[in-house]
């Protein structure tokens, strides 16, 4: 019940948190059977509630053994569905052997037709890599195929998880299903030799991760690939917000790290030379005319007013509450969740004028939020467009040369 009462408030949040959230393949997921949703995991939680959120099915979801740490936490949690996965640094083997009753709630799950989520890579780790991936997936849909004979199928759907900056509020990330892995298929060898079995699954499922992840080769051209992706990201001209379903820009940034990187020296010399103007590549292309500023950024900025104590708390609990950069956002977004509810009894001591105030500041949020943004493209457009032309001409010649 308790799951059901909060993801509309999840969903609510993450729609605005989010600038653009893009989700293809949900046509892989299937509607009725039993189903395990392997994600790769470059933040401590947000895809597992971008995933109960905009997708039909409800999800059981594996997660950190120590969060568990009283009565209170462990009903909480498991209202909402979530089951322990215990390491070694949360009691020893002691705690690790408490992951055979996680395994059952699994296989229990899945006889049931029911859908799991699991973060495949087991350790969360902020970077735009695919990590090797922990056996846990390929262990529970083989084991409960092997416990339950009536159960005639368990369906692995990779789910590969894009940020373009999970730190950042207002950003974008893109999630991609791709087709299922038939899990049967591996039963019998399996059967023969389970470690065999484990190993092949695994390596199957990671080749299908492959194709849905966006990885930079090198952790030394990081930022030259990043510079690269944003150039590639500007000239798909992709100004729409909220959820959306095209898969354009995440085909673009695939095709990017997948080509061979040229000409690394140049995309760092472009980018600096746009930092020194203080504008950046979006603003160069901006073609709008510079005479016209919409001012609905005013009454926009004037409803957000009565969020900005929110999101200062939330800001500050991030901080203090994070221990890696991994937790900063999820804990940034959690607590404007959580926060969001006790505006409701606000409007139950309010004047009628500061309730009308509250309610149009929660209902049109995304909207003042496009306002306000919309402001800032303009006013970047308008310092790029005040550029000496040779200036201006230069950097507009260097871009042409990286694209």
């Amino acid at each position: 019940m308790l799951y059901f009462l909060v993801r509309p408030l999840a969903r609510y949040v993450l729609a605005y948190y989010f600038r653009r959230i893009d989700i293809t393949g949900l046509e892989h997921i299937p509607p009725n059977a039993a189903v395990i949703l392997a994600a790769n995991h470059p933040t401590a939680f947000l895809e597992p509630c971008i995933m109960a959120c905009f997708q039909r099915r409800p999800l059981h979801f594996l997660v950190r053994g120590d969060l568990y740490k009283n009565s209170l936490a462990s009903w909480l949690l498991r209202a909402l569905r979530m089951l322990p996965v215990y390491r070694i640094q949360d009691g020893g083997y002691g705690q690790v052997n408490r992951n055979y009753e996680t395994f059952e709630d699994c296989y229990r799950v899945l006889s049931q037709q029911k859908a799991v989520m699991i973060l495949a890579e087991g350790r969360c780790i902020h970077e735009k890599r695919l990590r090797p991936l922990r056996k846990g997936t390929a262990r529970i849909a083989l084991g409960a195929l092997d416990r339950d004979t009536s159960l005639h199928e368990v369906y692995i759907v990779p789910v590969g998880v894009n940020f373009v900056a999970a730190d950042r509020v207002r950003s974008t990330v893109m999630i991609r299903c791709g087709p299922p892995v038939i899990a049967s298929a591996y039963l019998s060898e399996y059967r023969q030799n389970e470690t065999a079995g484990l190993r092949t699954l695994t390596d199957e499922l990671r080749q299908r991760l492959q194709g849905l992840v966006i990885r930079i080769p090198d952790r030394l051209i990081d930022e030259v690939y990043e510079r690269k992706l944003e150039l590639a990201r500007n000239d798909l001209h992709l100004h729409g917000t909220g959820v959306s379903h095209s898969g354009k820009q995440l085909d673009t940034e695939l095709a990017v790290v997948a080509a061979p990187l040229s000409n690394g020296p140049g995309i760092l010399r472009y980018a600096a030379r746009l930092q020194k103007h203080g504008i950046t590549d979006a603003d160069l292309l901006d073609k709008r005319d510079q005479r016209k500023m919409s001012w609905t950024w005013i009454p926009a900025g004037l409803l957000l007013l009565p969020q900005l104590p929110l999101w200062a708390v939330a800001e500050m609990v991030a901080l203090r509450g994070a221990k890696t950069v991994e937790f900063y956002s999820p804990v940034r977004w959690a607590a404007v969740a959580v926060g969001t509810l006790f505006y409701l009894p606000l409007l139950f001591l309010l004047p009628w004028t500061g309730k009308v105030w509250l309610v149009l500041s929660l209902l049109l949020t995304n909207w003042a939020l496009r306002q306000i943004e919309d402001f800032l493209r303009w006013r970047g457009a308008t310092l790029a467009a005040k550029l000496v032309p040779a200036e201006r001409e230069l950097l507009l010649e260097l871009r042409k040369e990286l694209i």
